[in-house]
């Protein structure tokens, strides 16, 4: 607004003093012809016929002031008029004669006659004109601060708008920015927006990427709890046996064949159970050397460990990694085992091996979460670390294969893959 004020101030002097110095030029020059015309005028014409009766007349009908000296005489128009008299000149001159701005100048007949004209410019038609452009001017500026006015209250509101808007752009709460009279507030609102939409976004994503994270650590934390209390098992079983060895009471060699095998159990658990973890996090291309065997025989030495594993098929020659492949075998009986208080068969067909148990069965909604790592249907469960069938399912891609799981709660699952 300040700055406004000084340029229209600066503006508006200059202007009038520009307009007002054309319009006195060209009045100057106006009334310097219209000095011309009657100067022609008197001199060819009305001179000779203008006496003291008639000059008053000839001053009304003329809009002009007339003094003349003619045959040693003086008569004027004008009671006062020793002044002109003393300083008319051959030139143009500007005075002001009681109250009245004048212009007056003297021309001469011959050597001793001569008249001067006096005429007035019209300064009140003048100041009529200055005020009808200040109120032009007036109406003109009033009307401009309005309009600043309104474009400021505009302005106010979009801008307000914009603040709580920014101050609520990472929520979900929405907020309208109101379009705008102005191109570039049009523009940033669209910024904002489509700024806002990035931001909930992102995030989105950083929630997501927060749980997985969280998923994870709640997932490291059961394993670890899980291979503790698996590890703590064995290892205890081994060190009652190894102490139970020193004691007297268990120098027969029966006694001592017993508890030699426990140990020999259970460190082969613990030999299975570091296996499995070794698989799962350094499994590689590079362990998949594939050689030709019979995956009947495979089954059957894995059957021979339990007696609830009954082996169905025949000879079915398979070119993948024998030792791999054992390992997808036994971690399916051994889920299989855990879940079903059956029998548990074991099919081998056409290069296709299948386990199928008549266990608790899994949810539809779970079949597609349990080849997940660490993923485990009960949280809770000590007994699982959740990376058997993560590590089937590896297994079987390095050997461009599938699990197929059918599952029905309460009935009971298959599990089966198909070989090269």
């Amino acid at each position: 607004m300040l700055l406004f004020v000084g340029i229209l101030s600066i503006f508006t002097l200059s202007a009038a003093v520009l307009i007002y110095s054309n319009i006195q030029t060209l009045l100057f020059k106006q009334y310097e012809q219209k000095l011309k015309t009657l100067d022609d005028a008197l001199r060819f014409s009305l001179f000779e016929s203008l006496n003291e009766n008639n000059i008053k007349e000839f001053s009304i009908q003329t809009r002009i002031d007339l003094i003349i000296k003619k045959d040693e005489s003086i008569f004027s128009s004008l009671k006062e008029y020793d002044f002109f008299l003393k300083h008319a000149n051959e030139s143009i001159q500007e005075t002001e004669f009681k109250g009245k701005k004048l212009l007056y100048k003297l021309y001469k007949i011959n050597q001793d006659d001569f008249f001067i004209l006096l005429v007035y410019p019209r300064i009140l038609e003048l100041k009529n004109y200055w005020l009808g452009i200040f109120g032009i001017f007036s109406f003109c500026a009033l009307a401009f601060f309005v309009l600043i006015g309104f474009f400021a209250k505009k302005l106010q509101q979009s801008f307000k708008k914009i603040l709580i808007f920014l101050s609520k752009i990472d929520s979900k709460d929405e907020i309208l920015l109101e379009n705008s009279i102005f191109k570039e507030l049009n523009l940033l609102n669209a910024k904002l927006y489509e700024t806002k939409s990035a931001l909930l976004k992102k995030q989105k994503q950083n929630k997501k990427q927060s749980d997985k994270i969280n998923l994870k650590n709640t997932q490291l934390t059961s394993i670890i709890s899980a291979i503790s209390h698996e590890l703590k098992n064995p290892l205890s079983v081994i060190e009652l046996s190894v102490e139970s060895l020193k004691n007297e009471h268990f120098q027969d060699k029966a006694s001592q064949e017993k508890l030699l095998a426990k140990i020999k159990n259970q460190s082969k658990k613990l030999d299975f159970l570091t296996t499995k973890l070794n698989l799962v996090f350094n499994l590689n291309l590079s362990q998949n050397e594939k050689n030709e065997f019979d995956l009947y025989k495979l089954a059957q030495k894995i059957a021979l460990n339990d007696g609830r594993i009954k082996l169905e098929g025949k000879s079915s020659m398979v070119v993948a990694n024998e030792f791999l492949i054992e390992q997808v075998l036994i971690n399916l009986i051994s889920n299989a085992l855990k879940y079903s208080k059956d029998e548990v068969v074991l099919s081998i067909k056409d290069k296709k091996a299948s386990v199928k148990d008549k266990g608790i069965g899994i949810a539809k909604d779970q079949i597609k979460l349990i080849t997940k790592k660490f993923y485990k249907v009960d949280i809770k469960s000590e007994n699982s670390f959740g990376i058997g069938l993560f590590l089937v399912k590896k297994i079987l891609s390095l050997h461009k294969s599938y699990l197929q799981i059918s599952s029905e709660l309460n009935k009971g699952s298959e599990f089966s893959f198909e070989l090269e």
